[in-house]
């Protein structure tokens, strides 16, 4: 039967739009207008590239001449595109792979190794680790943001070992939200299709002379997916969510505090939609020692809550604390260094299919970092190192070594050495099936290691002119240690090496002031092997099922009376095992600014085939097909 919200779910949404309803008047004393968008003449290629980032080296750096393969993905571009979720939104970086598996959920990767339970890929929401001790991935239907409200996505591909610890192997996605005083006043939104949608409410105001506040709420629906044969798959769910933002300026520095609430899945549960819950709350203090020498002290608390039911049953709560310092040095010389600590429980109850050994662990990770560099000319080192102690494997060495070399004005050539692991995760050690012996699949125990990757990157970043900007980059990754099955019973073990080769590239065009183009491309090349015998068949297929090659392109055009029309083209390969069909998707948004507080969207995704799968089997996979969304946001 075709999934149908519950009573209460429809409560929220009513909730949601009563309560923007009531918040207009009062917002409206003290907002601003919202004016319309600038439009894509509002930053040249030029200026963007000289927008900060700070995911490369911890501090803020212009994105020309970041040392790294780096996309930033800016709210304008989330704004000006078919994304009605985060993983959608992560599909305008062309160094990721993104793949939808159902109704909510989605493998997301970078350079390869993707599945439902990608495990290289290190994900950050304002400075907090979101992945999730169960497996070292992410659970992507347990992290919705309201898209509204983030300022950039700073995408790397390639690791980030020294400062992001073990897991940052093949890339790093940080997500940073505006600051509550950038997000004053009122606004609504409403994104709805005939097989769900999203109703979201943000009030800002101000917090005393000195600081600012913002408080969202959200509520999203999807219906059930169907396979080719039109069965319909049981993956509908509605999810809830709250939060707060607030900024305090203080004389000696900045506090922001900041946290979330869920709650979603619908009884019964299962693995298409499970029931979810959890929240986090994190604490940040930017000030000076008495020198200027800036510093960072930060704090947060995470929950994350899972019951699929037949398979995985999950409570994981972190703490974590953190401390970066950047003291004064000469001029052309940088340090940064810094310490953390982080403890955590990770339970997993009993299910009919599997069984964690043991059911309960407590966690420990403790880090200390420094990394250094240096401007001679046009020459710029950096160097850096990180000592890591986890539960599972005691101490971990992450290097790295990046050398740069500026253009002038016209652009950055760079090269890198890194050496960076993926640690174990519960699911390496503890994991076993069925749930009772005898077990046809079991966890590694004290004898699962580390995964290794030592990685080599040559990029090239640069502008012409004015209106055209590109990117490079050739990465060899050299894999030691990979999970693979050893015996019989298969046990988890480190069996698996070899290299992943690849390009990755794109570049934006902008011919006029009205008009930009741009076009993104990645390749993978992967030769792994097992490293002795006996070989497992399915052991290689395991690790993940990617394309050797994937391309994305974007039109956007400023129309006359306030219209803005938006087009996405991306190409994906065919998957290898098991074989999924290659498949072009064409996204539009065409958007009307109608008033200078009320914006309507027209959204229709998918709109060269009537369905196609992204990943899984293709005869149990999910397929998706054309879909029309009207979206609605009214801010004061």
């Amino acid at each position: 039967m075709p999934h149908t919200r519950s009573e209460g779910g429809s409560r929220w949404h009513w909730g949601l739009l009563a309560l923007a309803a009531g918040a207009w008047p009062a917002g409206a004393q003290e907002a601003r207008q919202v004016v319309a968008a600038g439009g894509l003449a509002e930053l040249s290629l030029e200026e963007l590239s000289e927008l900060p980032v700070t995911s490369v080296s911890g501090r803020p750096e212009s994105l020309r001449s970041a040392p790294a393969s780096v996309f930033v993905i800016s709210g304008e571009d989330i704004r000006r595109s078919a994304a009605t979720t985060l993983p959608e939104a992560l599909r305008l970086a062309p160094n990721l792979e993104v793949a939808r598996l159902n109704s909510g959920q989605y493998a997301i990767s970078a350079r390869g190794f993707n599945n439902a339970l990608a495990n290289k890929l290190l994900v950050l929401v304002d400075g907090r680790t979101i992945y999730s001790t169960l497996f070292a991935g992410v659970f992507w239907d347990s992290n919705d943001l309201m898209l509204e409200d983030i300022e950039r996505i700073e995408v790397i591909s390639g690791p980030g070992g020294t400062l992001w610890g073990a897991n940052a192997v093949n890339g790093i996605i940080n997500v940073i939200t505006k600051a509550a005083g950038a997000t004053q006043g009122t606004l609504a939104s409403v994104t709805r299709s005939r097989h769900g949608g999203q109703e979201a409410v943000r009030w800002g105001g101000k917090l005393g002379e000195a600081g600012h506040l913002r408080l969202y709420a959200l509520a999203l629906d999807r219906d059930n997916t169907s396979r080719a044969d039109g069965v319909e798959r049981p993956d509908a769910a509605a999810k809830h969510q709250v939060g707060f933002r607030s900024d305090l300026a203080l004389a000696p520095g900045q506090l922001t505090v900041q946290g979330d609430a869920f709650r979603g899945g619908d009884d019964p549960a299962n693995g298409l939609a499970p029931k979810l819950h959890g929240g986090n709350l994190l604490a940040r203090w930017d000030g000076r020692f008495a020198g200027g020498s800036p510093y960072r002290l930060q704090a947060y608390y995470d929950l994350q809550a899972r019951d699929e039911a037949l398979t995985f049953r999950n409570r994981a709560e972190s703490v974590d604390l953190q401390f970066t310092h950047e003291p004064q040095l000469p001029p052309g010389q940088q340090l940064l260094w810094g310490a953390g600590y982080r403890t955590g429980r990770d339970s997993n109850d009993p299910s009919p299919a599997l069984v964690f050994i043991p059911a309960e662990r407590r966690l420990a990770w403790s880090n200390v970092f420094v990394q250094h560099q240096l401007k001679y000319g046009a020459w710029q080192f950096t160097v850096g190192a990180k000592v890591e102690h986890n539960t599972y494997t005691g101490y971990e060495f992450l290097p790295s070594l990046r050398v740069a070399y500026t253009h002038g004005t016209t652009g950055t050539t760079w090269g890198a050495l890194s050496r960076t692991v993926r640690a174990p995760a519960r699911i390496d050690r503890d994991f076993n099936f069925p749930a009772r012996p005898p077990f046809l699949i079991r966890g590694g125990g004290e004898g699962f290691d580390s995964e290794v990757a030592k990685v080599l990157e040559l990029g090239h970043r640069g502008q012409w002119g004015r209106n055209l900007s590109y990117s490079g980059t050739l990465f060899r990754q050299n894999f030691e240690g990979l999970r693979g099955g050893r015996g019989t019973p298969p046990q988890v073990a480190n069996r698996i090496e070899g290299n992943v080769d690849g390009l990755e590239a794109w570049g934006q065009w902008q011919p006029a002031e009205a008009a930009r183009f741009s076009l993104g491309y990645l390749g993978l090349r992967k030769d792994l092997r097992f490293s002795a015998p006996p070989v497992d068949p399915n052991g290689i297929a395991n690790l993940g099922n990617d394309p050797r090659s994937q391309w994305s392109a974007r039109a956007q055009f400023d129309l006359p009376y306030r219209i803005e029309l938006d087009l996405m083209a991306r190409h994906v390969g065919a998957l290898p095992a098991p074989v999924v069909p290659a498949y072009t998707a064409l996204d539009l948004r065409l958007g009307w600014q109608a008033t200078p507080t009320l914006e309507f969207s027209l959204i229709a995704k998918n709109l060269l085939d009537d369905r196609h799968a992204e990943f899984n089997a293709v005869s149990v996979a999910s397929q998706f097909g054309r879909r029309v969304f009207v979206r609605a946001v009214f801010q004061l």
